[in-house]
């Protein structure tokens, strides 16, 4: 009987157990949830992950809400929920990790020797290829910044890429990028996963404090990739017309001080439109940030009046490629 950690998958049921993540500077374990659903006829594994990034809560509680409402009778094959990857990210609500200050989702494939974080990195990513069909990667602005309800392809040409876009199309959003390898983003778990031969679609909505709206849109992602792979009754929401972005821009801040956002997420910005500025705590703006490109989509930006420093990320930009019906 096949297992996830110490879960084991079990035709017409639900079971729980964890995954092994390795050792905190006391010997104690992280131990990484898994809640797994398996339907009594057979279909595809779809695999479901939050907090890689542990302060992205949203994610994690849709997943859980998600996995309480499936009916295993009525499932075809198999769910596979993690709710929170980054448990020592998660525990210090912190988008890196206080044991090794890595950005988790930067340093996959992971290394067996390395880290705390590289080691969970290759441990994820291992039992991931061992397992799945179908990865979800559920992302959020975290605590300091928004974004909205948009997918994420990593496009590297291949057959796998495009069977993330059909997907991706089915999931409830009419924006998707369509990454085609952005500086910084190489070593994501999406970028990995999909060259294993894994179609992989990161969901990303909302940021700050979770709300129903949130959880809602993680959810009804999850429940269309389901439905377009035949899993669960229903058919999926495919859009009229789709936009999709290409060609990030990452801004990063020069000073510190409190942000003041000049624009919202989903705008689309020009080059030279002012995307916020930088206050500091006499009231001058001592830094204004700009579009650098035309009709750009604005995919993330920072809270307004959120404490920065130095080189911060506060918004992503990103040019608007096409629009049109989907596949």
């Amino acid at each position: 009987m096949k297992t996830i950690g110490s879960a084991v998958i079990k035709r017409g049921g639900k079971t729980q157990g964890h995954i092994h993540g390795g050792t905190d500077t006391d010997g104690s374990a992280f131990n990484i949830p898994v809640l797994i659903a398996a339907g009594k006829e057979k279909g595809p594994t779809v695999w479901v992950h939050g907090c890689v990034h542990g302060e992205e809560y949203g994610g994690a509680a849709s997943i859980i809400k998600f996995y309480q409402d499936i009916d295993p009778a009525s499932l075809k094959g198999t769910f596979i929920g993690v709710p929170v990857v980054n448990l020592p990210s998660f525990k210090d609500r912190n988008r890196i990790s206080p044991l090794d200050g890595a950005n988790l989702n930067r340093i996959f494939p992971g290394n067996p020797k390395g880290t705390y974080s590289e080691r969970l990195a290759y441990r994820l990513l291992e039992t991931i290829k061992d397992t799945a069909d179908y990865v979800i990667d559920l992302h959020s602005g975290g605590i300091g910044a928004k974004v909205p309800f948009y997918m994420i392809v990593k496009d590297d040409g291949s057959e796998v890429a495009e069977k993330g876009m059909w997907l991706a199309e089915r999931m409830g959003s009419d924006v998707i990028w369509r990454s085609k390898g952005e500086a910084g983003t190489g070593g994501s778990n999406s970028a990995h996963i999909v060259k294993a031969g894994i179609p992989t679609v990161t969901v990303e909505c909302g940021g700050g404090n979770v709300t129903e709206e949130h959880e809602e849109q993680f959810k009804i992602a999850i429940g269309g990739a389901m439905k377009a792979l035949q899993m669960i009754p229903g058919e999926p929401s495919v859009q009229k017309e789709y936009t999709i972005i290409n060609n990030a821009d990452f801004i990063f801040t020069g000073e510190g001080g409190l942000f003041v956002p000049a624009c919202d997420v989903g705008d689309i910005l020009n080059k030279g439109d002012l995307i916020g500025s930088i206050m500091n705590l006499y009231g001058e703006v001592t830094e204004e940030l700009h579009c650098q490109a035309d009709n750009a989509y604005i995919a993330a930006v920072g809270h307004r009046y959120w404490p920065t420093e130095p080189g911060q990320l506060i918004a992503e930009a990103i040019t608007v490629e096409s629009r049109g019906g989907g596949q």
